[in-house]
């Protein structure tokens, strides 16, 4: 055998020896491997809106000093702050508790529970910093109003309220006061505070929350115990008492519909009923009369009870709100309040919120969930729970009529570990997404917001995959940037 063929064959034999099975390199890690624009799926996290309320009514979240404008600032900053850090997206605030205002008005006075004295002014505009505060933490600012509510008897309103002025407007029930929401003049009043407020404030959603005629008024054998018999003689018009009271609701809805569309359309119209549908029925209120006429940017039914419960089991009232969203946006009220009180066993963990969550998100009628309320997500273990589970920060979902043209997406640029971009027009914000390979569905990757705001840059880590979008003023987002993985 000559040299030559002896060397061919033993390059043979250490080819055959390098692919032995145990030799072989190893295959790229599917698990690990990089984002492959080719091969790979993306699937953003769900929008969802995450918001507290904040009650003024009784001083029960804010403020709880008094007269001491420095002093109430902190407090809500602290508040803010805290929803800022657990990810929320919105906050709900009590601005007109008890027909009394939480901002300088020509119609009604500044509000008791600023100073203690009902028409005192506090020496600032409250609902001016809550508004500016939260927009600079990137949150929406929703101003909650109670339309009918004017406050115990016991309490010494203003010469200016417009109850004391009007006192034929009022109905004293179980030693509270109401307007009558019979009254045309009250419809006209209120749509003149709504268009005060959203003509002069940068809010973003009026809402109500599930007063209306108070509990107790629906009755068959006292019907006239809530004393609006002489409105009814007036405006009945034939119909019986029943009827025309929850007439008198729908028509107040409506017309605050009418009022912001035409005078704001992007601020949202949103009502907090009850979680059971029978239950704001009670009140002369039916949200499904809201939700066919569209009168309502989005619902959220107060379902302040635990699964298993015996007559309003969470998840079934859940999937009936949901199956009943008639193509209206739908928020879960939940009940932070209940958490380790002992007359609420079910809310003896973060066990029972983390299942509510987790049943609005799996459902695509139902976009987030509303926590009521502010004092009580200050509970630490509350806190962290909630802190794990919006471990993501989101963008909130569509609401509402468009109003603004869609943003185009951002074109990106990567030097080192910072992406960044030009503004581009109509975006009001940018959201920067990471990519985590799926651990089952090898092919996918979830998409988790990591940065929801206005700036333009953003600094990534090491081995890691990131996409930016654009959002309007409308929440509509833009396509999605390209895919940069960051060495």
């Amino acid at each position: 055998m000559n040299r030559n063929k002896l060397l061919i064959i033993l390059i043979l034999i250490s080819l055959v020896w390098s692919c032995r099975k145990d030799d072989t390199i190893p295959e790229i890690d599917e698990a690990t491997r990089p984002y492959d624009a080719e091969k790979d799926q993306i699937v953003p996290d769900k929008k969802e809106i995450r918001a507290a309320w904040i009650a003024t009514v009784g001083n029960y979240d804010w403020p709880t000093t008094k007269a001491n404008p420095d002093a109430q600032k902190s407090e809500l900053l602290v508040h803010l702050e805290h929803c800022r850090m657990l990810n929320f997206n919105a906050v709900i605030m009590q601005i007109r508790p008890t027909a009394d205002a939480f901002y300088p008005s020509d119609l009604e006075p500044w509000s008791i529970y600023l100073t203690g004295v009902q028409g005192q002014d506090p020496g600032y505009d409250p609902l001016k910093f809550a508004i500016d505060e939260a927009h600079k933490r990137g949150m929406e600012f929703h101003a909650w109003l109670n339309p009918y509510r004017i406050g115990a008897t016991s309490v010494v309103l203003a010469s200016s309220h417009v109850a004391v002025k009007n006192p034929s407007w009022m109905v004293t029930f179980a030693g509270n006061r109401y307007f009558n929401p019979g009254l045309p003049e009250v419809r006209a009043h209120l749509m003149a505070v709504v268009k005060d407020i959203i003509t002069r404030y940068d809010v973003d959603a009026i809402h109500f929350d599930d007063y209306f005629y108070p509990s107790g008024a629906k009755s068959t054998s006292n019907p006239f115990g809530f004393d609006d018999k002489a409105a009814f003689e007036k405006y009945g018009n034939g119909k019986d008492i029943h009827t025309w009271r929850a007439d008198n609701v729908n028509l107040m809805v409506s017309e605050v519909n009418q009022v912001t569309k035409a005078n704001k359309p992007g601020v949202l119209f949103g009502i907090s009923p009850s979680g059971r549908r029978e239950n704001s029925l009670d009140l002369y209120a039916d949200p499904f009369i809201w939700l066919d006429n569209k009168w309502v940017d989005y619902l959220a039914p107060q379902i302040y009870w635990e699964f298993g419960h015996a007559t309003a089991d969470f998840g079934k009232q859940a999937a009936f709100w949901s199956s009943n969203a008639r193509g209206i946006p739908m928020v879960i009220g939940i009940a932070a309040y209940k958490f380790k009180d002992p007359a609420y066993p079910a809310y003896g963990s973060v066990t029972e919120f983390d299942r509510q969550i987790e049943e609005v998100r799996k459902n695509t009628n139902l976009n987030g969930c509303f926590f009521f309320r502010m004092k009580y997500l200050e509970n630490q273990e509350l806190s962290s729970f909630l802190k794990t589970k919006y471990q993501y920060p989101s963008l909130l979902p569509v609401m509402g009529q468009l109003t603004a043209p869609a943003a185009a997406a951002p074109l990106v640029t990567l030097s080192g570990s910072k992406l960044s971009w030009d503004a581009v027009s109509s975006a009001e914000k940018y959201a920067v997404y990471l990519l985590e390979k799926d651990k089952v569905l090898l092919n996918f990757y979830q998409a988790h917001a990591v940065q929801v705001f206005s700036d333009t840059q953003f600094v990534g880590l090491a081995g890691k995959s990131y996409f930016v979008t654009a959002s309007n003023n409308d929440h509509v987002e833009s396509a999605r940037s390209a895919v940069f993985t960051i060495k």
